[in-house]
C-alpha cells in the first residue's frame, strides 16, 4: 500500500473563491483516515484533489513518495467509491466490477479471479448475473466497493458512500467497510459529514471548516481534548453545551454568566490555565453526559435548578432538555435515572469535565 502526503495543498476557483487553504496531512501506510466537517468545508474537494479529479491550485501531493500534482487520475493507482454508486445500468454486477480491468487489457483469467475474490469478500457471488436495477441500495454500494477492490490500488478513496442509504443500512455498511479495511490492510481515505461515521471508522479524524483544518487526531482525543469550540460542538451527539460569560477575580477565580449571574467556581486543576483570562469573555462548555440529576442540595456550587422541558427516549439512554440562564441545555442519562416530576429538578455538572474556550478566537483555554 502507500503513504499519502498533502503539503500546503489548496484549491482556488475562478473568481478567487478559496475552497481549501493550506491543508497539511500525512496519511500513514494502511491507515484509515476520515475527513469530516459540515457541507462546504472543503473535505470532498480535498479528496478529489487526491484523486486527480480537481486540479491542485497550490501545494504538493505525494503518493508513495511520488509527486502527483500533474499525474492523471488513471496513473495514480487509486480507486474511488462515489456517493451515487456510478454503476453502468446495462451491465451485470460481474461486468461492472470487471469493466476497469477490461479497459486496462487484463487477461480474462485474471479478471475472473479478481472479481470472484472481491465478490467473496462482499458476499456478492449470488448477484453477479444481476443488473443494478435489480439490487437494493446496500447491494449497489457493495458492487461499487467491489469495483474498487478488483483494482488492487495503493489507496482507496470514499466520497460519502453511505449517505444514500437508510439508517439501518448505514450502520451495517459502516461495519462492512471497517471489516474490509482490516481484511485488505490498505490505506483508506474516507469523506463524510456524519460525525458518528467519523468516530466509529477512523484511525484518525481530520475535522475541517471553511477550507481549513481545525484538528487532526484520534477519535477519542478529538472528543476529549477539542482544540476549539467548533470542534467541541461538532463532535458528539447530542452536542456540547455552551454558556458565555466572564472570568472574574473576587478573591477567587470564578466564571460569571449573565442574567441570573450564574457563578461557577474554577476547579484547582484549571486555575493555572485560567488566571490569564480575568475580565475576558469566554465560553464554558460541558458535554451532556457530564450532567447528573440530584435529589439533594449540593453545596459545591456546581449544582443548578431547572424544570425539565423535554425528554427524548433513545432506548437505553434518554436525552433531557433544561434551561440555564434561559439557554437550552442537554443531558444524556440512563433511562433508569429519570423519575418523578419534571419541575425544579437539580442538576450537577461534573467539574473534571469542564471545558473553557476564548470567545473571540474560539481556541481552547483548558
Amino acid at each position: 500500500m502507500a503513504e499519502v502526503k498533502l503539503i500546503n495543498i489548496g484549491k482556488t476557483y475562478d473568481g478567487g473563491n478559496v475552497a481549501v487553504s493550506e491543508v497539511n496531512i500525512e496519511i500513514h501506510d494502511k491507515e484509515f483516515l476520515v475527513l469530516v466537517g459540515p457541507s462546504g468545508c472543503g473535505k470532498s474537494t480535498t479528496l478529489r484533489m487526491i484523486a486527480g479529479l480537481e486540479d491542485i491550485s497550490f501545494g504538493e501531493l505525494y503518493i508513495d513518495g511520488k509527486l502527483m500534482n500533474n499525474i492523471p487520475p488513471s496513473e495514480r493507482d487509486i480507486a474511488m467509491v462515489f456517493q451515487n454508486y456510478a454503476l453502468y445500468p446495462h451491465m451485470t454486477v460481474f461486468e461492472n466490477m470487471a469493466f476497469g480491468l477490461k479497459i486496462r487489457k487484463y487477461k480474462k483469467s485474471e479478471i475472473e479471479e479478481r472479481v470472484h475474490y472481491a465478490s467473496d469478500i462482499l458476499e456478492l457471488k449470488d448477484l453477479l448475473h444481476r443488473r443494478p436495477k435489480e439490487l437494493s441500495g446496500g447491494q449497489r454500494q457493495r458492487v461499487a466497493v467491489g469495483r474498487a477492490i478488483v483494482r488492487k490500488p495503493k489507496v482507496f478513496l470514499f466520497d460519502e458512500p453511505l449517505s444514500n442509504l437508510d439508517a439501518k443500512l448505514r450502520v451495517q455498511m459502516r461495519t462492512e467497510i471497517s471489516k474490509l479495511h482490516s481484511r485488505l490492510n490498505s490505506t483508506m481515505i474516507y469523506v463524510t459529514h456524519d460525525q458518528t461515521e467519523a468516530m466509529t471508522l477512523g484511525d484518525r479524524i481530520v475535522l475541517m471548516k471553511d477550507g481549513f483544518i481545525q484538528q487532526i487526531d484520534t477519535p477519542l482525543n478529538i472528543y476529549n481534548y477539542p482544540l476549539n469550540s467548533f470542534v467541541a460542538g461538532f463532535i458528539g451527539s447530542p452536542s456540547m453545551n455552551f454558556i458565555e460569560g466572564t472570568i472574574k477575580n473576587n478573591g477567587a477565580l470564578r466564571f460569571i454568566s449573565d442574567d441570573k449571574s450564574m457563578n461557577i467556581p474554577i476547579p484547582n486543576i484549571i486555575l493555572q490555565h485560567i488566571e490569564k483570562c480575568v475580565d475576558r469573555e469566554i465560553i464554558f462548555g460541558f458535554r451532556p453526559e457530564s450532567v447528573q440529576l440530584s435529589e439533594v442540595n449540593d453545596k459545591s456550587e456546581f449544582q443548578f435548578q431547572s424544570d425539565i422541558i423535554l425528554v427524548e427516549p433513545m432506548g437505553f439512554e434518554i436525552a433531557i432538555y433544561f434551561l440555564i440562564n434561559g439557554k437550552h441545555m442537554t443531558a444524556r442519562l440512563a433511562q433508569s435515572e429519570i423519575s418523578g416530576n419534571y419541575k425544579n429538578r437539580k442538576f450537577n455538572i461534573l467539574p473534571n469535565k469542564f471545558h473553557f474556550f476564548d470567545k473571540e478566537s474560539g481556541l481552547k483555554i483548558y
